[in-house]
């Protein structure tokens, strides 16, 4: 069992390195075709985190079996609730037009359910710093080749393409290019679909790093990082705002600005509290840690400073009639027509952009016909009233989890991985930059990222 169990944080250390990447293979069924053009949206996908998310699964089907254990981390009143969600969310797929694609959603869900649901039970018995290496590790490359493409214009190619880098120029059709002082800039991609989606990427695994150097997360598991680590951390930090900068990302870039003065804030209080009530207990290294994280953020602003002012204009010229803002608008007056004359089901999981073109004139399938930018409005879409109640109903009852972890002491050790206070972070910055996107429910990696802080914040509590 215990060899098990080492080959299942194997896998698990290899999903967390691999998350940024999208290599894999689409397939082409009739169902993701729309008037006889492929959606990727629409495309069943098997990567390579899907494998390793299966191998997953399997190992822990194999040690349920041999401990003949039940483990659970919701109660028998919550898991009714899920259990009528998924017979509720059947229903719409039985009343929808594209019922293959539905049916393919729903196993996608599964999949993202089981993997927070083994985050929240496994985190335990895995190596932090480990995950936090591997993490650094992912954000380095992802920081460099994003950096490189700006540089150049242009994918890398070569070996990047196997971890998911497609071939792009800024002359590409629909790829994103940003208007800097009226010359026309493309965007970094690194790996990912989007900018965007390397942006969502970059904060949360910013996120988490950073808050390793929180002094309660210190003193609660007493672990020692060695330079070699810190050096790391610093550079993932350093290297990913950067690269956050060049994806030109408006929304994502503000919030790790604010994320970074949150960190700095609560880190001063915490450190004027402990030293006015725990002066027997500062050390040396206790208070090395104050000077590692000022020079973490004389870097951060440093890099804030010099890349943040050549993209005043990005901010600054943002008009209501600019095409990115219009096709949003257009997308979500669609939704709303959607959700009025199917309210109770929706139109059907994974369903949204089949039913589209009835909603509205598409006047360029490659730019038009896409998710709406906004989490709530697809969920309420896709799956009615009903289902955006549940997903409203389940982010408080997530929040209600990290709240009554943090007051109780008991539970404290539980969050050695992230504390609390950044779970929060992390678990808002996903749900506001929900408000602009759909990447977090409907991409690859988005929907990882999403399912993996949710296991962080339903950690097991005994």
């Amino acid at each position: 069992m215990k060899f098990d169990i080492r080959i299942s944080n194997i896998i698990f250390y290899l999903l967390i390195l691999f998350l940024p990447t999208q290599f894999g293979r689409h397939f082409w069924p009739d169902f993701s075709y729309i008037a006889g053009i492929r959606i990727d949206y629409l495309s069943p996908a098997l990567y390579l985190t899907d494998i390793l998310i299966f191998l997953l699964f399997v190992f822990w089907l194999i040690n349920k079996i041999r401990s003949k254990k039940k483990e659970v981390i919701i109660h028998d009143s919550k898991f009714m609730v899920f259990s009528a969600l998924v017979v509720f969310l059947i229903l719409g797929i039985l009343f929808s037009k594209n019922q293959a694609a539905g049916w393919y959603g729903l196993l996608k869900l599964v999949e993202l359910i089981f993997l927070g649901f083994y985050t929240a039970i496994n985190i335990k018995k895995i190596k932090i710093n480990i995950v936090l290496i591997l993490l650094s590790v992912g954000l380095i490359f992802e920081s460099f080749l994003a950096t490189v493409q700006y540089l150049q214009q242009s994918s890398v190619d070569g070996i990047f393409y196997f971890f998911g880098e497609r071939t792009f120029n800024g002359q590409t059709p629909g790829i994103a290019n940003a208007s800097i002082g009226g010359e026309l800039f493309l965007r970094p991609y690194g790996t990912f679909p989007h900018p965007n989606v390397l942006a969502g990427y970059l904060i949360v695994v910013m996120t988490m790093i950073i808050s390793k150097f929180n002094p309660s997360t210190k003193l609660r598991t007493g672990e020692q990082k060695s330079k070699l680590i810190k050096i790391l951390f610093l550079g993932s930090l350093t290297f990913g705002t950067i690269a956050l900068f060049l994806t030109m990302s408006r929304i994502a870039i503000v919030l790790w600005m604010l994320i970074v003065g949150l960190w700095f804030i609560q880190f001063s209080v915490f450190n004027l509290k402990f030293k006015m009530k725990y002066k027997n207990l500062i050390n040396k290294n206790s208070m090395k840690i104050s000077n590692f994280k000022l020079k973490i953020l004389t870097l951060v602003l440093v890099a804030s400073v010099l890349f943040l002012s050549p993209l005043h204009s990005r901010f600054t010229d943002l008009k209501l009639t600019d095409e990115s803002v219009t096709i949003r608008q257009e997308l979500i007056k669609s939704s709303v027509f959607m959700i009025k004359e199917n309210p109770i089901f929706g139109v059907g999981i994974n369903n949204y952009l089949d039913q589209l073109p009835y909603y509205q004139r598409i006047n360029n399938y490659f730019t038009d016909l896409q998710p709406v930018h906004n989490i709530y409005f697809l969920v309420a879409a896709q799956t009615g009233i009903v289902g955006l109640a549940f997903f409203i109903w389940f982010i408080f009852k997530t929040y209600q989890r990290i709240k009554n972890t943090t007051q109780n002491s008991k539970l404290q050790k539980n969050l050695y991985f992230i504390n609390s206070s950044s779970l929060i972070i992390i678990l808002s910055s996903i749900l506001i930059l929900g408000l602009f996107d759909h990447y977090f429910l409907t991409l690859q990696q988005g929907q990882l990222i999403f399912s993996f802080t949710l296991g962080l914040c339903w950690i097991k509590q005994s």
